[in-house]
């Protein structure tokens, strides 16, 4: 189904034993020091500190051993595989490095490479970091430029817009655009305006037969104006509602009741706002009297472990929910006393299911507090660390293996489903009538509360 986010209520991530890290990538402050060769003159302080700050990162927080003389080969390789996209023959380098000159051969190399005129000074530097994040031999140690980085963090920062807080859906059928989601706590939520609405008017213009942008260009608006929405309801049209709105985002958890007291939550990232979403949406469904829960990590690819740990936190009164083992040893992270579900739990995993996602999972059936259902997990066991130059790059690099309250890796591995269901074709997902694996795991919480 093809749903646009209009808008959802921001809110502040709740810090869980100040522990930041992403599974995909954790936030790490940029400043790593001053190690300063003595060819750094040779670049600008920018580009001299952007390979210093990268060279520190691989060989002091990187879980496992890097010689600094593979750092040094991956640079040269990084710059020559630079030369040769451009159709230009690569620089000769000076041989083998002397001991304690890595890092300033490193700088000497991209200052050498500029002689060639091929390339800038900015795009030598970054050809070199990513050579040498390469080096490390890890698949998620890698370079980011500006760009990238800012692809990366997107969805774990959701941009903020003003508007009612209602993620809009067209009717392919009807052509109406319709309220796919309303997140609880927007001011749409506040005016009494559900999901399943159809729009008729916005501020008296007819939207029947409009799409998804002109009808989200109509609702958006400054902080603190109103919008009048005139819609349907199963069909039926009900009274204006006057919205005033106000600085949104769009939403990372979503949540509704089924029938028979189930309550569904979906979470589509482990972003910032995710936790303190999380804990709005189980608060919502208990205030509708939830018998059980569904938790739907389906697709998931992971964010914040802070954020992991919260989510784990709702379930699991007290006990470890991580264990994370770095190069300086291991640190576990146990459940704050605060869990507020007792009801029967369901949670849904399948192969695309990783990392933050595998964490919160992993706990929750270490913890024997929930099922799983669905398909065995992708298996990214393994945190990073994201170090920042004050250019918009960073260099994003393993720092440890997380595991499970007791003990299990997932990296490479997975989890294991307690109850296996092969999707179906064209699955609609949080749709019992055409989701096998969601059907399935309202089965088995049916059961444990015999609803």
């Amino acid at each position: 189904m093809n749903s646009e986010a209009a808008v959802a209520a921001r809110a502040k991530l709740r810090p869980v034993k100040r522990l930041r890290w992403l599974p995909i990538a954790v936030a790490m402050a940029a400043a790593l020091g001053s190690l300063a060769p003595s060819a750094a003159d040779a670049l600008s302080a920018q580009h001299a500190g952007d390979v210093r700050n990268g060279y520190r990162a691989l060989t002091l927080t990187f879980y496992r051993t890097v010689e600094p003389a593979a750092l040094l080969e991956g640079a040269r390789r990084g710059i020559a595989l630079a030369y040769r996209k451009r159709g230009r023959t690569a620089p000769s380098f000076a041989s083998a490095p002397r001991g304690g000159e890595t890092l300033a051969q490193i700088v000497a190399a991209i200052d050498a490479a500029r002689a060639g005129g091929a390339l800038s000074e900015t795009d030598l530097t970054f050809a070199a970091l990513d050579g040498m994040a390469r080096a490390a031999g890890d698949r998620y140690t890698t370079f980011m430029t500006p760009k990238d980085l800012r692809s990366f963090q997107e969805p774990l920062n959701p941009a903020r817009i003003f508007g009612i807080g209602v993620l809009l859906q067209r009717d392919d059928a009807t052509k109406d655009v319709g309220a796919f989601y309303v997140a609880p706590g927007t001011p749409a939520d506040g005016a009494g305006v559900r999901n399943g609405d159809v729009f008729e008017t916005v501020d008296g213009k007819d939207v029947h037969g409009l799409d998804v942008p002109h009808v989200r260009a109509l609702l958006l608006g400054r902080a603190g104006t109103v919008v009048r929405v005139r819609v349907l309801r199963d069909g039926t049209a009900h009274e204006e509602f006057t919205i005033t709105r106000a600085e949104v985002h769009a939403p990372t958890v979503y949540q509704k009741l089924l029938p028979n007291g189930i309550g569904y939550i979906a979470v589509g990232v482990f972003g910032e706002p995710t936790a303190e979403e999380f804990g709005a949406a189980i608060r919502h469904l208990q205030a509708q009297n939830a018998r059980a829960y569904v938790i739907d990590l389906r697709n998931n690819g992971g964010g914040y472990v802070n954020a992991a740990v919260a989510i784990a936190g709702h379930f699991i009164h007290s006990g470890p929910i991580v264990s994370v083992a770095a190069r300086s040893g291991t640190t576990e992270f146990d459940a704050d006393a605060k869990a507020d579900v007792t009801h029967p739990v369901a949670v849904l995993v399948n192969h695309y299911s990783a990392s933050a996602s595998e964490i919160t999972a992993g706990a929750l059936q270490d913890a024997g507090v929930a099922t799983l259902v669905g398909s065995r997990t992708y298996g990214k066991g393994v945190i990073q660390e994201l170090t920042y130059n004050t250019d918009g790059s960073a260099m994003k690099v393993t720092t440890a293996r997380y595991l499970t309250p007791r003990k299990r890796t997932i990296d490479g591995i997975g989890l294991v489903p307690d109850v296996t269901v092969k999707e179906n074709a064209h699955a609609r997902y949080g749709d019992p009538a055409a989701d096998a694996q969601l059907a399935a795991a309202i089965g088995v919480v049916q059961s444990k509360a015999r609803l």
